[in-house]
């Protein structure tokens, strides 16, 4: 009595496979990063344009000498809007991206609000909670995962069939 058994292996096409998803992934992690600086940077402002801070709390009220000048109760750290909008984000490594202002100005005047430097009460406009954080963390995540079955790979990946 004879037993043939007869396998066939598909284990070339999941190696070719990998091998793309490989070459891809430093790409997609890239992409993820930039995406991530990028959400942190718009929460940040409209945050900001909201007025409030990083624990989502009203700004400390303007004087009320410079209420009256600039006509205006509202705190939303926007007198002529260029502090926010040389706001921007970049990726420093693999591992990190960084949110930062383009310009050295707008970034002393930020220091400012952020630290209460001189008679400016403190507003801490730049910062992220341990919240925001995992919100940020966990879209990543899902951009990750989306772009890895996007290519055609996941978890599940059949190597081997045996045929009797």
């Amino acid at each position: 009595m004879a037993l043939d058994i007869k396998v066939n292996s598909n284990i070339k096409n999941v190696q070719s496979r990998y091998a793309k998803f490989i070459s891809k992934l430093p790409r997609i992690i890239t992409r993820g990063l930039d995406q991530a600086g990028e959400n942190l940077k718009e929460v940040i402002i409209r945050r900001t344009s909201a007025g409030l801070d990083y624990k989502r709390r009203r700004f400390k009220p303007y004087s009320e000498a410079y209420s009256n000048l600039k006509n205006k109760t509202r705190v939303d750290l926007q007198d002529t809007n260029q502090m926010l909008q040389s706001i921007a984000s970049r990726i420093v490594n693999r591992k990190r991206a960084s949110v930062y202002f383009r310009s050295n100005y707008e970034a002393e005047k930020a220091m400012y609000h952020q630290t209460g430097a001189g008679r400016l009460p403190v507003r801490r406009f730049f910062d992220h909670d341990i919240k925001l954080r995992r919100v940020i963390q966990k879209n990543f995540a899902k951009y990750i995962e989306k772009q890895i079955r996007g290519l055609g790979l996941w978890v599940y990946e059949k190597i081997l069939q045996v045929t009797y």
